[in-house]
């Protein structure tokens, strides 16, 4: 479990808990549970289905390999050959620029404050390509329960026109996933999580998405978002009163 202090609307103080079980009732004021394993609803919340896709990396790689569709296993070897190298990055703030430098590109929010609350369990990973960092992941890992979590993908294109270039770049992304999978398992970690999916949208970005995760294989679980109700009457008031 993950514990992290924030604010709502920069002015409610919550505890954000992370994969957590049941809410507790008598703290309904002040706790924001994501990804809790429970799946009922809670006096004094409001509870969010949330899906995502997990996959099983405790067992030998050449297993949770084997769940690849035939595509995603060409494009991590073709990776390979065109020189793809891939590692881990420390320096948080290098992430947190090129992440917003991919946001401005597809009209993203960029990262909030809460990100740096996060530093102590957040690990990156990186694709390189011609001495340039192509693609960059950034994960919540939870050692307690074997556990990382896919909070952010970025990829940077020199040119949204050059073709050859952006499949080098997908390519890339195939590959970093392949090669984190195979880091935490290293480190221990049994669970990788893919970040979500729009479980029945119709929306065609996201259904692009869902088919890209699709192709790691995994299995689609549900889990609880569970919001507190006086956040949710704060969100309320100030969208009412908002000028």
């Amino acid at each position: 479990m993950i514990q992290i202090k924030a604010k709502a609307l920069r002015l409610m103080p919550v505890n954000i808990i992370w994969f957590a079980g049941k809410p507790q009732k008598w703290q309904c004021l002040y706790n924001y549970y994501k990804q809790s394993a429970y799946n009922e609803e809670v006096a004094g919340y409001c509870r969010e289905a949330f899906f995502t896709k997990v996959i099983d990396i405790s067992a030998p790689a050449e297993v949770f390999e084997s769940g690849f569709d035939q595509k995603t296993v060409y494009e991590i070897r073709r990776a390979v050959k065109d020189g793809v190298t891939t590692s881990t990055e420390t320096d948080l703030a290098h992430f947190v620029s090129f992440y917003n430098l991919f946001a401005k590109t597809k009209q993203l929010p960029k990262l909030s404050a809460n990100f740096n609350k996060y530093r102590s369990r957040i690990i990156i990973t990186k694709a390189v390509y011609n001495q340039q960092d192509i693609v960059m992941h950034a994960y919540l890992s939870d050692m307690s329960i074997k556990r990382v979590r896919l909070l952010y993908s970025a990829s940077l294109f020199r040119n949204e026109n050059d073709t050859q270039y952006k499949a080098v770049v997908g390519r890339a992304n195939r590959l970093l996933h392949f090669k984190d999978m195979c880091f935490f398992k290293q480190q221990g970690f049994e669970v990788y999580d893919l970040g979500g999916y729009a479980s029945g949208t119709t929306n065609e970005a996201l259904m692009r998405i869902n088919q890209f995760k699709d192709s790691f294989g995994g299995a689609l679980i549900q889990e609880s978002d569970y919001l507190p109700l006086p956040a949710m009457v704060l969100a309320f008031i100030n969208k009412m009163f908002k000028v």
